[in-house]
């Protein structure tokens, strides 16, 4: 090459180097620039998006929404924390973080942080004032006893049987040390119904609220703590019927006078409508479940449609605004009326006495309280010219109820019912907002136009409750409704435009005798609904979901109030806060191997499939459908298929029936002819003695003969002995399960420990010593004694001194 060619090479090569020097420095300027952008973003920049989004919070006022949320953690930490804090403390701390609070208002972060700590005292001390208020007797175990008692309410069932509701005065045949103040009594015999405030004399056998089914599940204790009912039964025959004169206890108090008008009003709306229609009529109106037929609760229930038996804001919705429109539009017909008068408000407070009215014979509940509490703001807003349906009054609701009964924060229907309004006010906020910056110029819709957006404004209605609710149906039904938009669209219709202004009109016209003709009607829009549920039912019914965590209900919880109660941008941190709460709900841990509900009768194994095996040929309903809800089949829920060997069904024989003259050696002295709690085992025409092998090989071994223990213990890893006897362990090292045991324990859920050969065993109660659980460790049983004359029943009772060493 020549000398000129080499030298325009190089002036090439270096024109290149220049422009790839230029084009770096261009690149590096350009890293810096970005650099120094996201620098800004990250520090200056978020620090200046977080105070623009804090004044947007402070002009909606969104600070007031503290309180309630204080209140909610102080009542969590007492129930479900398991504090136990000073009455006096807690309020003394509370007030003077509330004043702490108060002189720092104009304080960025300190004022909302000694507001939300003194409102957490307040809901502390309140939760620990209604526990020192309730103290209701639990009764401790199982008696056959005469009872004396005041009966306060009374509803029949779909099968004729009637349900009492006794305030108990005295037992006999035994005298009980721990008589229960109230409790419920079906009754089966045919007699003639006793009528509210009269007596019920008679002999019932008697139990305590049931357990929970499974480690984790819920207590029926809990409510019934809190509701004065300690016990629960059926009549060994018709109570003996009241005396003819001369009955004290028979006049009736201004209480048992309205019940008995809500009786009679039920009576009447049964009556006139008839069958399953007439029994969800009462629900609908009166709040009274009890004739409602299996089969349809469980079609509402797996279609979703389960909340219109319940009296929420639904109904006090429908029927309060079906009364303010048609007294407003009584009154506008009359033009000086509609000139002169504030006809609006006199609507508003027409529709306030209404809702009063239906609380009053509804018998009240959570949903029904919020709902009458969030509607009495709603029109005493309208009355002095207020904006009405806003969260704040959501948020004032929440309060009222929690502090009349801070318990009701545990409950599914207060979670459900706050969580769906919630998330309907929040929704309905965001497009009222945009409504009102929207162009909305716009000519009259035509008929056609204005059902399509009735029927979109359901959907979406719904699919906002819905999904509102899904995570805590799932945690505590462990279901979910996946095609309750359907169900609800087709059905929801009928309850806003037939059903419920019809169950209005007649409620209005029934002092008058012209109610019939309307509740009938009422009836035929109940047989349609009814018809949805079933074909809903059959092809798009619920979906067990399985297990869900504490962790992950408490993640969601927190995303819905962000996204609900939040006004700026910050609402959007929602969103991660929901998928870390999906991503922690789903209960991964190694399903159990063994079940056993606390009666020691219902017994299942978990297979490697995760089909439930139950002992019982018939198993008892009401816990086998929570066991296949918590625990169903493996890809039902998403989990993953168990590697292990096929779980055998039970194997069982059968066993002559014991003598009763050999008990008192095995029962520790006690003839069990004599005890409270005992049947005679000659009345048991056959015993079982059954076994079986769980998945991963534990033996197991049931008997409800109490002379099979030693076989069980020294056959089996698990020995369950469904009788109270005294044995507490097994000399083989077996797990020995009793009456006695599952007494204090409740349900068992055990597995074989995979690190050893041990099993692991997990309780139901892990804390006896709770209010509504304290009737675990009560003496028992109670001694068969003979009643005197002398002093109450807890005097004269006799305590089993074997008894008191259990």
């Amino acid at each position: 090459m020549s000398a000129s060619g080499r030298d325009d090479d190089g002036k090439l090569g270096g024109r290149l180097m220049s422009r790839r020097g230029a084009a770096s420095a261009l690149a590096q300027g350009r890293a810096q620039a970005v650099a120094a952008a996201l620098s800004d973003v990250s520090l200056a920049g978020l620090a200046g998006w977080l105070h623009r989004q804090t004044v947007i919070e402070t002009e909606a006022r969104t600070g007031f929404f503290i309180a309630p949320a204080g209140l909610m953690i102080g009542i969590a930490l007492v129930y479900a924390a398991e504090w136990r804090p000073s009455t006096v403390f807690a309020g003394a701390a509370s007030a003077l973080l509330l004043m702490m609070a108060l002189r720092l208002r104009e304080a960025a972060w300190a004022g909302p942080a000694f507001l939300l700590a003194g409102f957490v005292g307040a809901g502390a001390a309140l939760s620990a004032a209604e526990l020192a208020r309730v103290q209701t007797v639990i009764f401790a175990g199982e008696a056959t006893v005469r009872i004396e008692g005041r009966v306060t309410w009374r509803d029949t069932d779909d099968r004729g049987r009637i349900r009492y509701t006794v305030t108990i005065a005295r037992t006999d045949r035994p005298v009980l040390s721990r008589p229960p103040d109230k409790a419920r009594i079906l009754v089966s015999s045919r007699h003639e119904p006793l009528e509210i405030g009269e007596t019920y004399r008679g002999l019932v056998r008697l139990r305590p609220p049931s357990g929970p089914a499974f480690p984790g599940a819920y207590d029926f204790s809990f409510g019934s703590h809190f509701q004065g009912l300690g016990a629960y039964g059926f009549g060994l025959g018709a109570p003996e019927p009241p005396p003819q004169a001369g009955d004290a206890s028979g006049k009736p108090t201004i209480t048992d006078r309205f019940a008995a008008l809500r009786l009679s009003i039920g009576e009447r709306i049964r009556e006139a409508i008839g069958g399953p229609e007439g029994a969800v009529a009462a629900a609908l109106i009166m709040g009274d479940r009890a004739g409602i037929p299996d089969e349809i609760d469980t079609w509402l229930q797996t279609t979703g449609l389960s909340h219109v038996l319940s009296i929420s804001g639904l109904h006090m919705a429908l029927v309060a605004g079906f009364a303010m429109i048609s007294v407003r539009a009584l009154l506008a017909a009359f033009p000086w009326c509609a000139l002169v008068l504030p006809i609006k408000k006199w609507a508003a407070f027409a529709a306030l006495g209404v809702a009063t009215f239906y609380l009053a014979i509804s018998g009240g509940n959570v949903a029904t309280d919020r709902s009458y509490i969030m509607l009495s703001i709603v029109l005493l807003a309208v009355l002095f010219d207020r904006p009405a349906l806003t969260l704040r009054n959501l948020a004032i609701a929440a309060m009222v109820v929690l502090a009349l009964s801070p318990h009701a924060l545990t409950t599914a229907s207060f979670q459900m019912s706050f969580a769906a309004t919630a998330a309907l006010l929040g929704a309905y906020g965001v497009y009222a907002r945009r409504r009102d910056t929207a162009n909305n110029a716009q000519g009259g819709r035509s008929p056609v136009v204005a059902a399509l957006l009735f029927l979109a404004g359901l959907a979406a209605t719904s699919l906002i409750a819905g999904t509102a609710t899904a995570p805590y149906s799932a945690y505590h039904f462990q279901r979910i409704q996946p095609f309750g938009l359907i169900a609800n669209l087709l059905a929801m219709p009928l309850f806003s435009v037939w059903i419920m202004p019809l169950a209005l009109i007649a409620m209005l016209l029934m002092p008058f005798g012209l109610d019939e003709p309307f509740l009938v009607l009422m009836g035929y829009g109940l047989t349609l609904v009814f018809e949805i549920a079933h074909a809903v039912h059959d092809r798009l019914s619920d979906t067990p979901t399985g297990l869900v965590t504490a962790t992950g209900l408490a993640f969601l919880s927190t995303a819905l109030v962000l996204a609900a109660f939040l006004s700026s941008g910050l609402r959007w941190a929602a969103l991660p806060i929901a998928a870390v709460g999906l991503a922690l709900s789903p209960e991964r841990g190694e399903r159990p191997e063994l079940l056993v509900f606390e009666d020691g009768k219902e017994v299942a194994l978990i297979d490697a499939s995760g089909t439930l095996v139950p002992l019982r040929t018939r198993p008892n309903d009401f816990v086998f459908s929570q066991w296949q809800r918590a625990f169903p089949p493996n890809g039902a829920d998403g989990s993953a298929k168990t590697e292990a060997s096929p779980t055998k069904a039970f194997t069982c024989r059968s066993i002559p029936a014991a003598d009763p003259s050999t008990i008192a050696a095995t029962t520790g002295g006690t003839d069990p002819s004599k005890t409270a709690n005992s049947a005679p085992l000659r009345r048991r025409p056959e015993m079982r003695y059954c076994t079986a092998t769980t998945r991963r090989g534990l033996t197991v071994a049931w008997t409800d003969d109490f002379r099979e223990t030693g076989r069980a213990c020294d056959e089996a890893d698990v020995a369950i002995i469904a009788r109270a006897i005294r044995l507490e362990t097994c000399r083989s090292g077996a797990t020995l399960v009793t009456l006695r045991t599952l007494r204090r324990t409740g349900s068992l859920a055990i597995s074989k420990d995979p690190q050893g050969a041990g099993r692991h065993v997990a309780r139901s109660i892990e804390n006896a010593r709770l209010e509504w659980t304290r009737h675990r460790q009560a003496p028992w049983p109670e001694v068969w004694s003979r009643s005197t004359e002398e002093g109450p029943p807890a005097a004269r009772a006799q305590t089993n001194p074997d008894a008191a060493r259990d």
